[in-house]
C-alpha cells in the first residue's frame, strides 16, 4: 500500500474559540487521570494559542496561526504507560503532525479510526444509492487508503483476521457500476470486518459510557475540522471533505443510538436533539450549492454535543 501520507490538521474556526478553555482543559484533566492519503487526525486547538488575540497570531478563519495538542489527547488515559488496555506504545503507522506514528495500540485511536472507516462507507453508500456514481467511488477507497495501513499493527497483535481485501473487493466491485443491489453484500462484508475488529476492544470498555462519548467527541470533531476544509468564503470548494464530515456525524449519531442504554434518558434525549441540530449544517451527501449554516452557526451546534458528551 501507499505510504503517501497526508496529515489533517483541525485548525479550529470558531469552536475553538466557543469551546474556550473547557474543552481543551477537559481533555488534559482527563489525559492526566482524487484518494487522500493518510488518517484522519484529530487536532485539538490550544485556547491559549493561536485564538483570536491569543499567543501565536491572529486567529479568524482558517486556524490561523492556531497551536494544536496530542489528536488523540481525549484517549491519553488508556495509553500502556497510563495504565490503560493500550499494548505496545507507538504502535501504528505515520499519520501524526511532523510524521510521528499514530498509537494505534491505543484501544480509544483504534476503536476511533475504525468507526471513521463505517462513516466513510455510510456516505459513498448514500452517494450511490442516490446516483451519484462517479462521486461515490473515493469514500469507498478512504478505509483502505486512509486508515487500514495504520491499524495493521494493531490488527497484527490483536490477533484480528486481515480483512484488507474484503476493503479491496468492494472498492472493485463498485468501479463496475450497476445497481446497488449487486454490491450490497460486499459492502456488508466490509462493515462486518470493520465491526468484528471494533470488537476486539474490550466489552467492558466498549460499555464504559465515558469511552463512548469520547469516540463520539473524536468523529465530532474530525467532522468539524472536514467541514471547516469544505468552505472558504461562504462557498463549499471542497465537497468530498462535506461529504466526509456528514459521514462522521452520522457514524457519532449512530454509536449513540447503538448505546443508547448507557446514558440516561434525558441526556439522551437531549444528545439526540443536539445531533439533529448539527446534522442540518449536512441535509444530504450530495452537496446543497451554499453552506445551509456558517462556520460560526456550525460551531454553536457542535458546543451543544460537545458539552453535553463533555461531562462524560
Amino acid at each position: 500500500m501507499s505510504n503517501n501520507i497526508r496529515t489533517k490538521l483541525w485548525v479550529g474556526v470558531g469552536t475553538s474559540v466557543m469551546l474556550g478553555t473547557s474543552a481543551v482543559s477537559w481533555a488534559e484533566v482527563d489525559a492526566s487521570a482524487e484518494f487522500t492519503q493518510g488518517p484522519d487526525n484529530l487536532l485539538l486547538a490550544h485556547a491559549d494559542q493561536g485564538g483570536e488575540g491569543g499567543e501565536g497570531g491572529e486567529g479568524g478563519e482558517g486556524g490561523e496561526g492556531n497551536a494544536a495538542v496530542d489528536p488523540y489527547a481525549v484517549f491519553a488515559y488508556l495509553n500502556a504507560s497510563a495504565g490503560g488496555e493500550g499494548g505496545e506504545g507507538g504502535e501504528g503507522g505515520e499519520g501524526g503532525e511532523g510524521g510521528h506514528a499514530i498509537d494505534a495500540s491505543n484501544p480509544g485511536v483504534y476503536y476511533t479510526n475504525l468507526a471513521m472507516m463505517k462513516g466513510h462507507l455510510a456516505v459513498a453508500r448514500e452517494l450511490y444509492q442516490t446516483g451519484e456514481q462517479t462521486a461515490a467511488q473515493p469514500h469507498f477507497g478512504h478505509p483502505l487508503h486512509e486508515h487500514y495501513e495504520p491499524l495493521e499493527p494493531a490488527f497484527e497483535n490483536r490477533g484480528v483476521e486481515s480483512f484488507e481485501g474484503t476493503l479491496e473487493a468492494l472498492v472493485e466491485q463498485v468501479r463496475e457500476g450497476g445497481e446497488w443491489g449487486g454490491h450490497a453484500d460486499a459492502y456488508s462484508a466490509a462493515i462486518n470486518a470493520i465491526d468484528a475488529a471494533m470488537q476486539d476492544v474490550d466489552g467492558e470498555l466498549r460499555k464504559d459510557v465515558a469511552f463512548q462519548s469520547r469516540v463520539q467527541l473524536a468523529l465530532l470533531r474530525q467532522a468539524q475540522h472536514e467541514y471547516e476544509e469544505a468552505v472558504d468564503d461562504g462557498q463549499f470548494v471542497n465537497v468530498l471533505e462535506y461529504q466526509d464530515s456528514r459521514g462522521f456525524v452520522l457514524t457519532a449519531k449512530a454509536l449513540l443510538e447503538m448505546q443508547s442504554d448507557l446514558y440516561e434518558d434525558e441526556r439522551y434525549s437531549e444528545l439526540l436533539a443536539a445531533y439533529e441540530d448539527a446534522l442540518k449544517a449536512w441535509p444530504s451527501a450530495v452537496a446543497p450549492e451554499e453552506p445551509v449554516m456558517t462556520l460560526g452557526e456550525l460551531s454553536a451546534a457542535m458546543f451543544k454535543l460537545e458539552a453535553e458528551l463533555g461531562q462524560y
